[in-house]
């Protein structure tokens, strides 16, 4: 009964003028464990009627620029090179939770694959007496703490908003989370905007592009493959192709496996340099 009478409060708020509401979080972090220095990433929540989706903001907001310039070729006929306005967003993952159950589903890209797996970890919270007023929108907030993931956390929600949700795979509390902190300051997210979306689409124009089907597997094999790839990122890439192959010499006098070996130093670099991990219990 409370999980129906929360779909239709979720319903009632979002869905008046819109397909989907749009909240966006401010995302603070430290890269590194032992860094002193703090990066921040705009991420969103997507609320619609059966799920939300939580990610980072420019997986979708370089679909427009595209869009506009895929108009702009039907109309003159001229080819654009669309492959430049393609960029990875920081944090290539996304965490959806399907209503009314909260079924929590991760994915990630590993290389070229999207690998989902359902998170059954569940969030056990304690709600304080503590109350305030947030600094966006100054919504009426309450205080809550939980630990999850290795990690103690602070969290401050709203009745306000009659969403029991929030950023990354937090939710569970009755309104919406504003702002959530772990104990050592590592990961901030703040609530630092809100959207109606009057046409949406939950894929990105990369994802509709690719078009390719999740491979489905267990967390603990999600991590095992995610491990795999951070020790050798194009393992793959390598299977196929034969040692003749990978000897050949070819331009800028380097075989294709010294280019391979080079191009896995960079990723390596990329992963080596954003290595704290949200989650130090898998």
């Amino acid at each position: 009964m409370k999980k129906n009478l929360s779909i239709l409060l979720i319903i009632l708020y979002v869905f008046t003028n819109a397909q989907a509401r749009r909240f966006f979080y401010e995302f603070s972090y430290k890269p590194n464990k032992d860094s002193s220095r703090v990066e921040k990433e705009l991420t969103i929540l997507d609320i619609t009627k059966q799920k939300s989706i939580y990610r980072d903001y420019f997986s979708v907001s370089q679909d427009s620029i595209i869009e506009s310039n895929i108009e702009k070729m039907k109309k003159t006929g001229v080819q654009i090179d669309l492959s430049k306005f393609f960029k990875n967003p920081k944090f290539m993952y996304k965490v959806q939770k399907i209503y009314p159950t909260y079924e929590i589903k991760y994915t990630d890209l590993i290389l070229s694959d999207y690998i989902t797996y359902p998170e059954t970890d569940k969030i056990n919270w304690k709600i304080l007496n503590e109350k305030g007023v947030s600094t966006f929108e100054k919504y009426k907030i309450q205080k809550a703490t939980a630990t999850a993931w290795g990690r103690k956390w602070v969290a401050w929600f709203t009745p306000d908003i009659p969403i029991q949700d929030g950023p990354y795979k937090f939710y569970g509390l009755p309104g919406l989370i504003v702002k959530i902190e772990d104990e050592n300051k590592n990961f901030l997210w703040e609530l630092a905007g809100i959207k109606n979306i009057e046409k949406y689409n939950e894929l990105s124009l990369n994802e509709r592009l690719k078009n390719k089907k999740d491979l489905v597997v267990n967390k603990q094999k999600f991590n095992e493959m995610f491990t795999d790839f951070k020790t050798s990122p194009l393992a793959q890439v390598r299977t196929k192709y034969t040692s003749e192959e990978l000897n050949e010499v070819g331009e800028g006098g380097k075989t294709l496996g010294q280019k391979l070996r080079d191009q896995e130093e960079i990723i390596k670099k990329m992963i080596g340099a954003n290595n704290e991990s949200i989650e130090l219990v898998p």
